[in-house]
């Protein structure tokens, strides 16, 4: 934060000027996500409060990988399992042409699920009680 007379004089702040000079690459590697495409019951207001940490939580532990390094972990650890659509028992937006779907845990082995485009994985589906999403 700027100092106080910086504040009444208008003047952006030192931190201000910092983020304006620096930039990130797009498709840099690393993760992004994105809820753009989050279905109706399977959002992140559906979760308690504790899954909604264990989701942020566990999010925040992927994004110090790239996607190349995130594929060498477990599907039940940080990493993720492609499945085909026909597991999925929500309908898939009629948009969407893919034939698998990357699937991630958040609280213990609870998924959710979505694809990537770019370095962005745009969530579908955010499974709150076990076995809603697919049979597992």
């Amino acid at each position: 934060m700027g100092k106080a007379s910086d504040r009444k004089s208008g003047r952006p702040s030192a931190s201000a000027d910092i983020v304006k000079k620096s930039t990130v690459p797009e498709d840099d590697g690393h993760l992004l996500l994105s809820f753009r495409h989050a279905q109706p019951r399977f959002g992140i207001e559906q979760l308690n409060e504790r899954q909604r940490s264990e989701f942020l939580l566990k999010w925040f532990k992927r994004c110090a990988f790239s996607w190349t390094e995130l594929g060498t972990h477990t599907k039940h650890g940080l990493g993720y399992e492609m499945l085909p659509k026909s597991s999925f028992r929500p309908k898939i937006p009629d948009a969407l042409t893919r034939t698998k779907y990357m699937v991630f845990r958040h609280d213990g082995n609870l998924p959710f699920a979505g694809f990537k485009a770019g370095d962005v994985f745009y969530v579908l589906w955010v499974e709150a009680k076990f076995n809603e999403l697919y049979k597992h």
